[in-house]
């Protein structure tokens, strides 16, 4: 049972590809419970879920453990697995589509800058063919 749906979550994020972080997203909670901070890290292993080589990690700071190591505390925590599943492919899906509209613009950017500006503007008029419905062989 999850308690949470699609219509009651809203992911916001930036593309930042900076070292292993790959992006920022923010994760609106039913339009007021804003969470800042997840983060869409490379990762060596492919995500068991998404197939692609990142990991997505909630809120976190640093702090260090009774033995003076330093660790990572999460701050946000769901405790329902299949809210948390849903919460992260909510994650995965706004990355995909903003690293999918960025790469489409910068394919615009690149192609409008090209030598090649009349070839884009021409319009290419398509005749319908006509087809004899006898010479359909079934």
């Amino acid at each position: 049972m999850t308690y949470l749906s699609r219509d009651d979550i809203k992911v916001k994020t930036v593309i930042v590809n900076s070292g292993s972080l790959v992006a920022r997203a923010t994760v609106t909670l039913f339009d007021v419970w804003e969470e800042h901070g997840w983060r869409i890290m490379k990762s060596t292993k492919a995500h068991p879920t998404f197939g692609e080589s990142i990991w997505i990690y909630p809120p976190a700071y640093q702090t260090t453990d009774s033995k003076g190591k330093k660790v990572w505390k999460d701050i946000v925590y769901v405790s329902d697995r299949s809210t948390w599943e849903l919460v992260h492919e909510m994650i995965y899906d706004a990355y995909c589509m903003n690293r999918s509209r960025k790469e489409g613009l910068a394919g615009v950017e690149s192609q409008e800058n090209s030598e090649n500006i009349d070839e884009i503007n021409k319009i290419t008029v398509i005749q319908s063919e006509e087809v004899n419905s006898n010479d359909i062989s079934i």
